[in-house]
């Protein structure tokens, strides 16, 4: 596929960056490459502005854009916000040459990086280049921004025909769309087809994501083990075995793979976060609050910045000694984002709860939660966040009953439960299984309830003495009954046995079936 030769006449193009002098510069690399249509963003809410007024075909965005901001986290905000759609082209421009700013580029997938300096005809050629890719897979976006997978499949299977040079991209958006659809077999084969003729290492961690859908999670880990040490600056497989470890409950691995990551790659907010949610839960509330302080950083004053990055912070700080000005700091930033509902309610208490807990004071941490149930139970619609944290809280605070019933609410409007109220709901289901099972021992050592089951034999007698000379169903029956709730209580009490066989003599003799000892299987 060649791109029409006025593509670069029609093309909309945004310079973003903070210096006027480069700005101007670009502007006539632009001018000499033979982009008439261009604008000018000097600050990332400029251009944030700007794409969602009218979404432009590219974005050169330096990569050093203004004291907050930064070319990747201008790219995060873009697309997260769906305000730069995928069928428009992102290029960082940058001077930098360090590795790990290269390969941090290259993880937040922009459509290029072009190094300063560069001519006018190199940059008309990366234009044209990256711009052709896009028309090539314009039908693939736009199915994918609708989350219609199906119709993302077609779309792929006609960019492999008509234009083949563009298969490879074609062929991994495809697989990906098999796999959300569970059509592992197919993407199976995609994965398995690529590999035979490329070493690329996305068909491999896709491979292995086939494998531990199919719940074969040792040969998906032994895979990605594999690819981390043949491409150990490929982002993916660290994710992968985050995610897999952090699934299976061994945080510490998955911290570490985490970790690896964010050495070669830093500031990924997604990553930092896990980081951060896995510290916390594994109890280094020090590590937990030193990396939300970045990830609060990164986002301050963007459109990616959260109340769930502050409440995760505050819980981390509630842990730490002489942390109590921070704390109210940051509370008060939280506020600021949820602003007066019931929702911010919820969050609220949840963070009093914590906070009685911490120095000791059970019943402020008691009533904290009653009223976080209460005001989730005034809530308008449904809240992710307040519903998620206050099912851990409940579970902390031993209130499993509301904990279990907010958790089947996440079901409900289909949101993926997080690994840490699944792990939650294990330990529950666990403690639950052992404390009756202690029952039952306590039970059973304290004897069977020798009062009730003369009760009951007596009762049993009067029957037998009835059922002898004249048979009656009914009553017969109401016996059965006594037989097993006695059996069930004490299956060796020499009592209970001549009962069941005064009963069996009365039933043959009317021709009925003997009855078998049974118990009942709760009592």
């Amino acid at each position: 596929m060649f791109l029409p030769t006025n593509v670069l006449d029609t093309m909309h193009v945004v310079i973003a960056d903070a210096n006027q002098v480069v700005r101007a510069w670009v502007r006539t690399q632009l001018s000499q490459a033979g982009v008439k249509h261009v604008a000018m963003a000097a600050t990332a809410a400029d251009l944030l502005r700007q794409c969602n007024a009218t979404t432009p075909d590219v974005v050169l965005c330096d990569y050093n854009f203004g004291e907050k901001h930064d070319g990747l986290r201008t790219l995060e905000e873009l697309r997260l916000n769906n305000i730069l759609p995928l069928s428009s082209v992102f290029m960082i421009v940058t001077g930098e040459r360090v590795r790990k700013r290269v390969v941090a580029a290259a993880e937040f997938a922009p459509d290029d990086y072009l190094l300063k300096p560069f001519t006018s005809g190199q940059l008309a050629e990366r234009l044209e280049r990256a711009v052709e890719k896009k028309v090539a897979l314009k039908a693939v976006y736009e199915a994918m921004a609708t989350r219609d997978l199906e119709a993302v499949i077609v779309e792929c299977d006609r960019a492999i025909e008509q234009t083949p040079r563009y298969s490879m991209d074609a062929l991994r958006i495809r697989a990906e769309a098999l796999i959300a659809l569970g059509r592992l077999d197919e993407a199976s084969e995609i994965y398995k087809a690529v590999i035979a003729n490329n070493t690329v290492p996305w068909a491999r961690i896709g491979y292995a994501m086939v494998l531990l859908e199919r719940g074969d999670a040792g040969e998906a880990e032994k895979e990605a083990q594999q690819i981390s040490q043949e491409f150990p600056e490929f982002m993916g497989v660290y994710d992968f075995l985050g995610e897999l470890h952090e699934r299976n409950g061994e945080l510490e691995e998955a911290r570490s793979f985490y970790e690896r990551a964010d050495m070669i790659a830093p500031d990924n907010l997604r990553r930092l976060r896990s980081i951060g949610e896995i510290a916390l839960e594994a109890g280094d509330a020090a590590h937990a609050a030193c990396v939300m302080r970045r990830v609060v950083e990164r986002t301050e004053g963007t459109t990616l910045s959260c109340a769930e990055d502050h409440l995760i912070l505050l819980k981390s700080l509630i842990e730490l000694p002489d942390a109590a000005a921070e704390v109210a700091q940051r509370l008060a930033q939280m506020r600021g984002l949820l602003g007066d509902n019931d929702n911010a309610r919820v969050l609220g208490d949840i963070i009093e709860a914590h906070m009685c807990s911490q120095r000791g004071d059970t019943d402020g941490a008691r009533l904290a939660i009653e009223r976080a149930i209460d005001a989730h139970a005034r809530m308008n619609g449904h809240d992710t966040l307040a519903t998620t944290e206050l099912a851990e809280a409940c579970f902390k605070a031993n209130r499993d009953d509301v904990a279990e019933k907010l958790v089947g609410q996440l079901e409900e409007h289909a949101v993926v439960v997080p690994n840490k109220l699944r792990r939650k709901q294990a330990v529950s289901a666990r403690e639950r299984a052992q404390a009756a099972a202690a029952q039952l021992e306590a039970e059973a050592a304290a004897g069977p309830d020798l009062d009730l089951i003369a009760a009951e034999l007596e009762r049993l007698t009067s029957l037998i003495e009835k059922l002898t000379p004249a048979w009656d169903d009914t009553l017969a029956q109401a016996a059965r009954d006594i037989l097993i709730n006695i059996f069930t209580l004490a299956p060796r009490e020499r009592r209970v046995i001549d009962a069941h066989i005064q009963y069996n003599r009365a039933a043959q003799k009317h021709g009925h079936d003997r009855h078998k000892p049974t118990a009942r299987t709760t009592v």
